[in-house]
C-alpha cells in the first residue's frame, strides 16, 4: 500500500479545517488599519508643521511694501551687508560648534562603545543629560560658571592663574550650544562605531600593525559615516539657535534667528522676517541633501559592516 499524500494527511488530523478561509484577507485587512494609524500623524503635521510653513513661505512673497515686486523682501535680504554678515556668522558658528562637538563626541562615544555595565550606563547618562534640564536653567548655569566673578574665574584664581572674560563672547556661545547639541554627534558616531567588525582590527594587529596604527588606518575610516551625520546633525540644528546666544552672547554677534525674532517684535516686518526664515530653510534643506549624497557615497565607499 503507498504513502499518504499530503492533502490525505491534512485531511486526517483532528480538528484540520479544510474549508478555512485564506489569510490574505486578514492581512490586506491588517495593512490597511496599520495604514490608518498614520492619520492622525499626517493630520498633525499636516496643522502645525506644513500650515505654518505654507504660511511663511506665502508671507515672504505677498507681505511686501505697496508697488514692490514679490521678489522684494529677498531682495533686500541680500542687497543689505549686514544681513549677509549676519548670514555668514550664523554659518560660521555652526561651523564651529559642531567641530567642537566632534572633537569632544568621538572620545566619548568610543569610551561608551568600549566600556561594559555600570559604566556604559554612566557615560549614557552625562550623555544625555542636557535633555533633562531645562534650556534656559542650562544657559543660567552658564552665565554663573562663565561671568566675571563666576565659578570659572574662582577656580583660575584659587591656582593662580588670570582671570578670563568669556560671557557675552563667541566662546561662550560655542560651549553652551556644544553642551546642547552633544547627543547629536555622540549617538550617531556611538552606532557608526558598534557596527565595525572587531576582527578587522585584530587582523590588522595580527600583520603587524600597531594600535595606533591599527586604529587610524582601519577603526577611524569606518567609523566616518557616523562622525559625518553626527556633524551634519549637529550643523543643522545650530543654524535655528535662539536662547543660548541670546543669553550667553553679545548683540554685536547676534545670529540670524535673533535677528528674524527682532524684525517681528520690534519692527512688525513680518514679510522680511518671513524671508529670512525661508532663506534658512532652503539652506537647511540644501544643506541636508548634500549631507545625504556626501552620506551615501561615504557607505559606498567604506562598504556595508554586519551589524
Amino acid at each position: 500500500m503507498g504513502q499518504p499524500s499530503v492533502a490525505e494527511a491534512v485531511m486526517s488530523v483532528p480538528g484540520a479545517d479544510v474549508d478555512a478561509p485564506s489569510a490574505e484577507p486578514r492581512v490586506r485587512c491588517f495593512r490597511f488599519n496599520r495604514t490608518l494609524l498614520l492619520v492622525p500623524v499626517l493630520v498633525f503635521f499636516a496643522a502645525f508643521f506644513f500650515y505654518p510653513l505654507w504660511i511663511m513661505i506665502a508671507k515672504s512673497v505677498t507681505d511686501t511694501p505697496a508697488g514692490a515686486s514679490a521678489w522684494s523682501n529677498f531682495a533686500w535680504f541680500f542687497e543689505e551687508e549686514s544681513n549677509l554678515r549676519i548670514y555668514g556668522r550664523t554659518l560660521l558658528t555652526a561651523a564651529r560648534v559642531t567641530v567642537f562637538c566632534i572633537l569632544i563626541a568621538y572620545p566619548m562615544a568610543y569610551a561608551m562603545m568600549r566600556a561594559k555595565g555600570t559604566w556604559k550606563l554612566a557615560i549614557l547618562g552625562v550623555v544625555l543629560l542636557p535633555f533633562w534640564i531645562s534650556t534656559v536653567v542650562r544657559n543660567f548655569a552658564w552665565v554663573v560658571i562663565l561671568q566675571d566673578r563666576g565659578v570659572l574665574n574662582y577656580l583660575l584664581d584659587a591656582i593662580g592663574l588670570p582671570a578670563l572674560s568669556i560671557l557675552g563672547t563667541k566662546t561662550a556661545v560655542t560651549v553652551g550650544m556644544a553642551q546642547v547639541l552633544l547627543p547629536f554627534a555622540v549617538l550617531p558616531i556611538y552606532t557608526a562605531m558598534r557596527r565595525i567588525d572587531t576582527n578587522l582590527i585584530r587582523a590588522a594587529l595580527m600583520l603587524g600593525a600597531r594600535p595606533a596604527v591599527a586604529f587610524a588606518t582601519v577603526f577611524l575610516p569606518l567609523s566616518m559615516t557616523g562622525v559625518f551625520a553626527g556633524a551634519l546633525l549637529v550643523f543643522v540644528l545650530s543654524l535655528g539657535f535662539y536662547v543660548t546666544p541670546a543669553m550667553l552672547g553679545s548683540p554685536q554677534d547676534a545670529m540670524i534667528a535673533q535677528i528674524i525674532f527682532r524684525q517681528i517684535s520690534e519692527l512688525l516686518a513680518w514679510g522680511r522676517s518671513s524671508a529670512m526664515a525661508t532663506i534658512l530653510l532652503l539652506t537647511t534643506v540644501g544643506i541636508l541633501g548634500a549631507g545625504s549624497l556626501v552620506t551615501r557615497r561615504l557607505r559606498n565607499r567604506i562598504g556595508a559592516q554586519p551589524e
